[in-house]
């Protein structure tokens, strides 16, 4: 509430000293509401192209104010939930739990794990992952009956809608979107051939002795058959949703440790 006043009241002040005019804004307001309804690819090139107006920015905070996103922590089991991104990097979501033994032991024990302390972003209730799709996958490939901390986003229902809202909400926080890529093979699409070399070649003897403890291998082979069994489960039943966005324009919130405040919810952009 304090925050919508200050905001009200800072463009109020910027039309009495004649920074911005009632066309000015409406005209602002406009354009993000023809951005919206463009799809999920030409939005984030359309909102990169305003990122260096400040009025723009402005205006993406203003309209948040009025229509907030509302978020809830839950724990949501890694098996239902469904990816936005169509590409997941074999190397930045295993490598990480075959070699370290502390993560490898939580994924494997189970529960509501928290990927490096870390929540992941998700949306409808659990539904599907807007941000932190790395995370997921290593914890489903471990063990896919274990759950992973999420930060849901509880008033959006729509994948589109929830990764547009985060993007908007990562504008209006920094007034930058950042690009990431994928340069190892694609988990959702990996063969069993290669993920197997993969595992074999990457996980260290300590981790390997931690997968004994849960009688999931007692070497390598093993354990490289029983994660193919789970990548093999999460590309049958856990393929994209729309939009099926490759991870260069996909919203990366951790560089954005405000963006929850300057997200509004599309759907109420009228």
């Amino acid at each position: 509430m304090i925050k919508q006043i200050l905001s009200e009241e800072f463009r109020r002040m910027q039309k009495l000293a004649g920074i911005i005019t009632e066309d000015e804004e409406a005209n602002d307001e406009q354009k993000l509401k023809d951005i919206l309804k463009a799809d999920y690819a030409t939005f984030v090139t359309k909102l990169g192209a305003n990122i260096n107006d400040p009025k723009f920015i402005e205006t993406i905070k203003s309209i948040a104010d009025e229509n907030p996103i509302k978020t809830s922590d839950i724990a949501a089991k890694v098996k239902e939930l469904k990816p936005t991104q169509n590409e997941i990097d074999v190397d930045k979501s295993l490598k990480f739990p075959l070699t370290n033994v502390p993560s490898a032991a939580a994924y494997l024990k189970g529960g509501a794990v928290s990927v490096d302390g870390k929540n992941i972003v998700t949306g409808g209730g659990g539904k599907f992952i807007i941000d932190g799709h790395h995370r997921w996958s290593q914890v489903y490939c471990i063990n896919p009956e274990a759950s992973i901390t999420a930060m849901d986003i509880s008033n959006i229902t729509n994948p589109v809608d929830g990764l547009k809202s985060a993007q908007l909400g990562i504008v209006g926080d920094t007034g930058k979107i950042d690009i990431a890529t994928v340069t190892g093979d694609n988990l959702l699409k990996m063969g069993e051939d290669a993920l197997i070399a993969y595992v074999k070649k990457t996980i260290t003897p300590e981790v390997i002795d931690e997968f004994k403890k849960y009688n999931k291998g007692d070497n390598a082979e093993d354990i490289a058959a029983y994660i193919w069994k789970n990548v093999q489960q999460m590309q049958q039943n856990n393929q994209p949703v729309a939009p099926k966005a490759p991870r260069g324009i996909m919203p990366q919130t951790d560089d954005a440790p405000n963006w929850v405040s300057d997200a509004p919810v599309p759907l109420t952009i009228k």
